[in-house]
């Protein structure tokens, strides 16, 4: 039976549960009742009613693409300055009309409604792109509920006697802030979001990792810092807890796990590193330099963070892939300004490539190592 996970509240509804509200012309105008009671498309008192869905645990209005499409939810983790919100901004960017978009013919990328197109111009697109400063940092969670921020992918795939059909992947995203991921009772605010994601990316900050401030320095950076090993446990746990799996078993939640702001890291990686290479995901996903880029990765935080993290994903996830990226390119100036050569991101759509490969949205090829 088709259900729907309501991207407010992350309750989920099968489809007649969600509720519709009567008309203009209706006397009960404004009153909302269960979908399956629609009599030829007619609400309870037989007048037409408005076409959105609503939620019925929290009331907001849900978009028909959203409900339609089966709306894919992804939660994007990470400590404080791993560029979370950074890499959100970018990335819709890169697909809308950045070198992803051209990488993949026919694909499209629309913000959906007009509170992610105001909150995205706001909060991303300005700062980024036309002021050229860095993000403020997410406001926390028991502050505010994190907003999410929807958009529809739409992909050509060739039908029958080949005819062209749009496929849209309508994608939720949820923004948190560094400090809900590393203070456990707030962490516990996020659990239901957490619980509803088809797909959670984990962001590492390298100068969270003792071994990298020592070679890098801090240049100025705040003195408090995150172990990415707790925030890593932290999440097996509440994930395990919402969802009753015994500890014996591993989660599914596909997760992707990416290393940031590689820009920093250039004489840590040799020269026939795969981050150091372009990424051959053109049109597909490519398997192949997939695992070359997870395989380097993971022997990276062998050697300059803990063992311990890999063995740990290794236990407590099914499937799990390792990424290298940088959103902006180089590192901003001060915290009112980016670099001068402005936002050059590298790779920083993998681990999104990684989850629309997994949701059969793109193909994948098996590719040449």
């Amino acid at each position: 039976m088709t259900t729907t996970k309501c991207p407010y509240c992350w309750a989920s509804h099968r489809r007649a549960d969600l509720h519709m509200r009567c008309g203009e012309r209706c006397e009960h105008k404004g009153e909302t009742f269960p979908e399956r009671q629609l009599r030829n498309g007619r609400c309870p008192h037989g007048a037409l009613p408005q076409s959105r869905r609503l939620c019925p645990n929290c009331g907001r209005d849900l978009l028909r693409e959203y409900v339609d499409s089966g709306g894919r939810n992804i939660a994007v983790i990470g400590s404080a300055d791993s560029g979370k919100s950074t890499w959100v901004g970018v990335l819709v960017h890169e697909f809308q009309r950045g070198q992803v978009n051209a990488r993949f013919t026919g694909m499209s990328l629309d913000l959906l409604g007009e509170e992610s197109r105001n909150r995205y111009e706001r909060d991303f697109s300005t700062p980024l792109f036309e002021q050229g400063r860095p993000l403020q940092q997410t406001v926390s969670a028991r502050t505010r509920t994190p907003e999410p921020l929807m958009f529809s992918l739409r992909f050509q795939k060739s039908g029958l006697l080949g005819a062209t059909r749009i496929a849209p992947v309508v994608t939720v995203f949820y923004d948190t802030a560094g400090e809900d991921v590393a203070n456990a009772q707030q962490m516990d605010l996020l659990i239901s979001y957490l619980d509803a994601a088809e797909g959670i990316i984990l962001l590492l900050d390298p100068m969270q990792m003792p071994k990298i401030r020592e070679l890098v320095g801090t240049n100025g950076r705040r003195s408090g810092y995150t172990d990415q090993l707790h925030v890593l446990g932290r999440l097996g746990e509440l994930l395990r807890e919402r969802s009753h799996i015994p500890v014996d078993r591993r989660l599914r939640t596909p997760l992707a796990i990416a290393l940031t702001k590689v820009d920093l890291l250039p004489d840590t990686f040799g020269p026939e590193s795969p981050l150091r290479q372009p990424s051959r995901h053109l049109g597909h996903y490519d398997e192949a330099d997939g695992r070359d880029v997870h395989e380097e990765v993971r022997a990276w935080l062998n050697q300059w963070y803990d063992p311990a993290f890999d063995r740990s994903i290794a236990n407590a996830f099914e499937v799990y892939r390792y990424f290298g990226l940088s959103a902006l390119g180089a590192q901003p100036i001060d915290g009112n300004r980016l670099a001068p050569e402005g936002v050059h991101p590298y790779r920083l759509e993998d681990p999104m490539l990684w989850l629309l490969a997994r949701f059969g949205a793109i193909k994948t090829t098996k590719g040449k190592r």
